[in-house]
């Protein structure tokens, strides 16, 4: 049986098993055998137990799941875009361009003397358009310069420029009363979130999602193969750069911006999945590297969703933690680490 295979017959339980976890474990425990009983009879015969599996447990374990590909997808895109292994929606600015989007939507709400957040369809079309002015801007730098280390010092510097403004904004909103407040809890959500789902949310990101990944593993991956060996290999058998590197940017866009309107920004995923799929499977080809990213995804955000909640690590009486915590402490030595090993590592 190929590596490949076995990975995936892996992974895919590894996922099951931590989605179980997900349903089971917060400040109230849920037995395995409630779970069974709910599923098959649409029922724990516990009528609180049923709320709170329907309209919490199961909306944000699928948030995470979907969330968890998405942005591990739009890394693998954005690394194949650039060409380099540390590209990732968050470091490169795509997240907070996102989050500028969706705060400048609920600025104009506010003005409007309008609820904010009420239109899910307002939220994404602003988070799309902060998305593509920052990769507007990075690509235009990456023309300028090919070293990584001075595109990935420019991601992080333009990503601090859209979190600037963004703060702005979001003080602008206090200052002018009203549901102002609720434009402040945004810095809160600014740090990640897959607590508050809801189904209608669930559906449209899983509508965006799942598309795109069928999609990028069709009809992308051979193409995406040989945009890593150079212009001039991919030019010599028949491929469009800029059709193709233009798809790459947009979808990746597209699906960080999705992620981000719903949960706010996902630190790390989009970098270090790709990076430990290439590891394990030993192989840089993208039909087999999509499948083993969209796997591990949700893996490690699930696990730091149940990590960030009350009853779990922290006291029951605790407040949640943002997801930014534990998804930094995973990412940032990985980050390190390859930074320091980037010479060397190819994609």
């Amino acid at each position: 049986m190929k590596r490949f295979t076995k990975l995936c017959i892996l992974l895919s339980f590894i996922l099951f098993s931590v989605i179980l976890l997900s349903l089971m474990l917060g400040t109230t425990p849920i037995s395995i055998s409630d779970i069974l009983t709910y599923i098959l009879n649409g029922t724990t015969g516990n009528h609180s137990m049923d709320l709170l599996l329907a309209k919490m447990r199961a909306t944000r374990t699928l948030g995470a799941l979907l969330a968890g590909m998405g942005i591990s997808l739009a890394g693998i895109l954005m690394q194949s875009y650039f060409r380099n292994p540390l590209a990732d929606p968050y470091l490169m600015g795509a997240s907070s361009g996102a989050m500028l989007g969706v705060v400048v939507y609920g600025l104009l709400t506010l003005v409007m003397t309008s609820t904010i957040g009420t239109s899910s369809f307002g939220i994404v079309l602003f988070a799309y358009a902060g998305t593509m002015l920052v990769m507007m801007l990075i690509t235009a730098i990456a023309k300028i310069t090919r070293q990584i280390s001075t595109l990935l010092i420019s991601g992080i510097m333009v990503s601090a420029l859209a979190s600037g403004f963004t703060s702005i904004l979001v003080y602008t909103g206090d200052i002018l009363g009203g549901d102002g407040e609720k434009l402040h809890g945004l810095i809160s959500w600014g740090m990640g979130a897959v607590n508050n789902l809801y189904w209608n949310q669930v559906g449209a990101m899983a509508l965006i999602i799942v598309p795109f990944m069928i999609f990028s593993v069709i009809a992308l991956s051979k193409n995406m193969d040989a945009n890593v060996l150079g212009d001039n290999y991919a030019v010599s058998i028949g491929i469009n750069l800029k059709t193709f590197k233009r798809k790459l940017l947009i979808i990746s866009s597209i699906l960080t911006a999705t992620v981000v309107a719903f949960t706010g920004p996902i630190a790390f995923i989009g970098m270090f999945c790709p990076i430990l799929a290439r590891m394990i499977n030993k192989s840089a080809k993208h039909n087999e590297l999509i499948p083993l990213s969209l796997l591990l995804g949700p893996i490690f955000l699930t696990i730091a969703d149940i990590l960030t909640r009350p009853g779990v690590v922290l006291p029951e009486n605790a407040n949640a933690l943002p997801l930014l915590c534990p998804l930094s402490i995973m990412g940032a030595p990985i980050a390190i680490y390859m930074y320091t090993k980037s010479k060397n590592f190819t994609m």
